[in-house]
Parts: C-alpha cells; sequence; structure tokens
C-alpha cells in the first residue's frame, strides 16, 4: 500500500472513530436532548459570525506582518485576505498541505514568489500554535476543568518554550530548510527577537477574539454562566490544538468536536455539549464562508475602481506589529 493511500486510511480511520464517540455521546444523553429547549439566540449568533469574520481578517493582518519580515514589500491586505479565505476552503481535504497548495497557486497573482508566500504561511500557523498554547495554559490551568497530567506538561511546555521558539535564530534554522524543501533560494528572518516577541502577542489577541466570537456563539445556543468567557476561549484554543495535531484528519474533523465535547462539560450536559461541539464546526465554515464572499466582492468592487483603495498609504511601515 502507498504511502498516501495508507495515510487516508487513517486519517479515514481517526475521523471515524471521533465521530462514533460523538454519536454515541449523543445517543447515551438523547432522552436529555428531547427534554432540552433549543431557544437559539439569533441576534447573539449572528454578532458572532460577524466577530468570527473580523478575527479571521486580523489574522490575516498579522499575516502581513510575518511576511513582511520575509519580502520587504508584502502583497496588500485585500490580496492576503483573499488567498487565505480561498486556501483555507482546502483544510477540509485529508492532510494539511491543501490549503498551502492552493496558497501558491494564487501567489503569482499576489506578486510574490510561491515558496515566499508558503514559508509565510507556515511561520504564521506556527505563530497561532504557539499562541494557542499559551492561551490554553493561561485560561484552562486556573479554571475548573479537569486536565489529564500529560495535557498539562505538554502545553506547559510548549507555552514556555514559544519565547524561545521566536527568537530569530531558531526561525532561520528553520528557514534554512526550504530551499532543500522548496527547491528555492534561503530566505532569512529579517526580525528581532522583541518583533517575534510581538507578533506572538498579535495571535494571542487573536485566539482573545476568537474566544469572544466562541462564547457569542455557544451563548446563543445554551446559557451560560457569568464568568463563562475565559474558560471557553482556552477550551477553544486546546480544541484546535487538538484538531491540529491530528494530522491525518481534514481540518481536524471529529477529533477538534470530540475534545470540544470534554471541554464544554462544565456548561452543558455530555449530549448537548457533542451538539454544540458539531455546530460549532458548521458556524466556523460558515464565518469562513462569508469571509471568502467579503473578500471577493472587496477585490471586485476595487477591479471597478480600478484598484483604488487597494494599496496601503505611503507612510504605512507593514514591518511595523
Amino acid at each position: 500500500m502507498s504511502s498516501g493511500r495508507w495515510r487516508r486510511w487513517v486519517g479515514g480511520a481517526l475521523v471515524v472513530v471521533a465521530l462514533a464517540f460523538l454519536g454515541s455521546t449523543i445517543a447515551g444523553e438523547w432522552q436529555e436532548l428531547r427534554r432540552h429547549r433549543w431557544d437559539v439566540d439569533a441576534p447573539e449568533l449572528v454578532a458572532s459570525l460577524l466577530v468570527l469574520v473580523a478575527v479571521l481578517a486580523w489574522g490575516v493582518w498579522v499575516w502581513r506582518r510575518v511576511l513582511a519580515r520575509l519580502r520587504p514589500e508584502p502583497p496588500t491586505f485585500p490580496h492576503l485576505l483573499r488567498i487565505w479565505f480561498l486556501s483555507s476552503l482546502a483544510r477540509y481535504v485529508p492532510g494539511k498541505i491543501w490549503q498551502f497548495v492552493g496558497a501558491a497557486s494564487m501567489a503569482r497573482s499576489a506578486g510574490v514568489p510561491a515558496p515566499v508566500l508558503v514559508t509565510s504561511l507556515v511561520i504564521q500557523m506556527g505563530f497561532s500554535i504557539l499562541s494557542a498554547a499559551v492561551v490554553a495554559v493561561a485560561l484552562l490551568l486556573p479554571s475548573d476543568l479537569a486536565l489529564d497530567p500529560v495535557s498539562v506538561a505538554v502545553l506547559t511546555a510548549a507555552a514556555a518554550g514559544s519565547i524561545l521558539l521566536v527568537h530569530p535564530r531558531v526561525l532561520n534554522v528553520g528557514l534554512r530548510l526550504v530551499p532543500e524543501a522548496l527547491h528555492d533560494g534561503v530566505l532569512r528572518w529579517e526580525a528581532r527577537w522583541r518583533d517575534g516577541l510581538a507578533l506572538l502577542g498579535l495571535s494571542v489577541l487573536s485566539w482573545i477574539g476568537y474566544g469572544f466570537a466562541f462564547t457569542l456563539f455557544v451563548g446563543s445556543l445554551v446559557e451560560l454562566p457569568a464568568g463563562a468567557f475565559l474558560p471557553l476561549t482556552g477550551a477553544n484554543a486546546l480544541a484546535f490544538l487538538v484538531g491540529y495535531l491530528v494530522f491525518l484528519a481534514p481540518a481536524g474533523l471529529g477529533a477538534r468536536e470530540a475534545a470540544l465535547t470534554v471541554l464544554l462539560g462544565p456548561f452543558a450536559p455530555a449530549g448537548i455539549a457533542a451538539v454544540v461541539a458539531i455546530a460549532t464546526r458548521l458556524w466556523t465554515i460558515a464565518g469562513e464562508v462569508l469571509g471568502a464572499s467579503a473578500s471577493l466582492a472587496w477585490a471586485a468592487a476595487g477591479a471597478r475602481r480600478g484598484g483604488r483603495g487597494v494599496e496601503p498609504p505611503p507612510d504605512a511601515d507593514p514591518r511595523d506589529p
């Protein structure tokens, strides 16, 4: 069996196992689900989607700052916005490479070599993963959510190590692998340590904003107690990490929902938590589709205006985080 077919089989098996866990959880709580009154707060749900799109756009703004460390004149924000939202839809293909493949195919339209764009996206994802670990540790360890000792140790090590991993020497060691992997010239991370820490902080702010959107979404479906924002923000970040680390599952499908089901335990019965976790996936997809539609509409409007309003102001320095 070829390695590609093996990965597809394993990835499919992981998804099946995770979905089986979700299905058994819902089946075991079926009576509770039947008794539960689903009173959806439509304004809060719409607000959560709008905040989600804004947070995703903020992440693209941070990505542009990352790209500026590899290329003095990065593409305009609207260009990157369109590339990110359109390529992110490819995450639902098994494996984690398809988002990068999609971004590479659109790199020429942004006037950037594909290796540079893909490398910047990989670095940006690294910042997202490290900042998710920081947020999970900071917000979940003091909370009532029970984490097993192994998870606590791994998350704490990742959070502590993030300070060292954003050092320019560490990043440039990783960038030396680019010529071998992408058959391109050596890229160099042109930034100071404090610049890396600033980008890490901006990524942490992304997770705080994402947590706010997630709290609005969960609150639109179930009644939340006061003070739910911080633990839900940490739970959302940790579920992202679980889904991302299950490499073979497309976009962490099943794994992220299973983790969320457990992490939402303090806020809802298991069956209801499983339904909310599954609904979270649909909510995320809806936000990405809404963002992609908005970015395409923005590009079309810019084309009708002959490109006016697309370029950054002359005095803007995209390298300032």
